[in-house]
């Protein structure tokens, strides 16, 4: 499958410029309390959307290979520095922070807009997103940017190769592997196998601390947050309810045979 560039911002150089977009989640291994309507966010762990992680990985190794400059870049309200800084101990050139508390409840569609509203405004080659976050698992904001941009997507991809304006993109499929062929810029969202993130070293750690974050916000953007306002409402959010009927057997041969009945009733 081909598919022809249309219109986007083409650098002319060989390098690469990559811009990574990255969300910050609630750690998978977290116990996540319902607090009203939502999630109680005071005291639960936050880390890097481990899909967005793979995406750093990989524009990382492209710098390596090809030059270029690496950009990360998060929306949302406060508490998104870590998520920055730990990209930056990775090895990433610049980060930017579109920090607005009129983002808070923004939905996908709106938070694509901002940030296709802060990427339009700097020059690149490539824009590297994970899959889907771990915590909405939408896969939207991949998909959303490209139709915002005007430019190719190739989602959920396992492999990457980059040849001056053109790359190759392979991604699994059903029965196989689909490789896909188009020209810069675009956008591919990352999947799982794409690559095995590396660890910060120290010395990128406190390198990253000492990093500036360039901060945006929507008036910055000429976006109102009142456009962001999400039309869908929650109305309740529940645990999930779950039964466990427990039965007590007496150790004797009767109670034996029941028992060895019961784990052949499930295995």
């Amino acid at each position: 499958m081909i598919v022809r560039r249309r219109r986007g911002i083409l650098r002319t150089s060989k390098n690469v410029d990559i811009i990574v977009c990255l969300k910050r989640v609630p750690d998978t291994g977290a116990r996540v309390e319902i607090e009203g309507t939502g999630v109680r966010e005071e005291g639960l762990d936050w880390v890097l959307n481990p899909y967005d992680e793979f995406g750093v990985e990989e524009a990382l190794k492209i710098k390596a290979a090809h030059g270029g400059k690496v950009t990360v870049i998060t929306a949302g309200a406060p508490g998104g520095e870590d998520v920055l800084r730990k990209a930056l101990a990775m090895g990433v050139d610049e980060a930017v922070y579109i920090k607005d508390a009129g983002l808070k409840g923004a939905d996908d569609h709106g938070v694509s807009r901002v940030l296709a509203k802060a990427i339009s405004r700097t020059p690149f080659d490539l824009i590297l997103c994970g899959k889907q976050s771990t915590d909405a698992q939408a896969g939207y904001v991949g998909g959303a940017l490209a139709g915002l941009l005007g430019i190719p997507l190739v989602s959920a991809i396992r492999e990457l190769k980059i040849s001056g304006k053109s790359f190759e993109a392979g991604r699994e499929v059903e029965g196989g592997v689909e490789t896909v062929e188009a020209t810069l810029p675009a956008v591919l969202t990352a999947e799982k196998g794409l690559n095995e993130p590396r660890y910060p070293a120290l010395a990128g750690i406190m390198r990253a601390k000492k990093q500036e974050i360039k901060y945006l916000d929507l008036p910055s953007l000429g976006i109102n947050p009142e456009e962001l306002e999400n039309p869908l409402k929650r109305v309740s959010l529940t645990y999930p309810s779950i039964e466990r009927k427990g039965k007590v057997l007496n150790a004797d041969s009767g109670s034996i045979k029941e028992f060895a009945g019961f784990i052949k009733s499930i295995i």
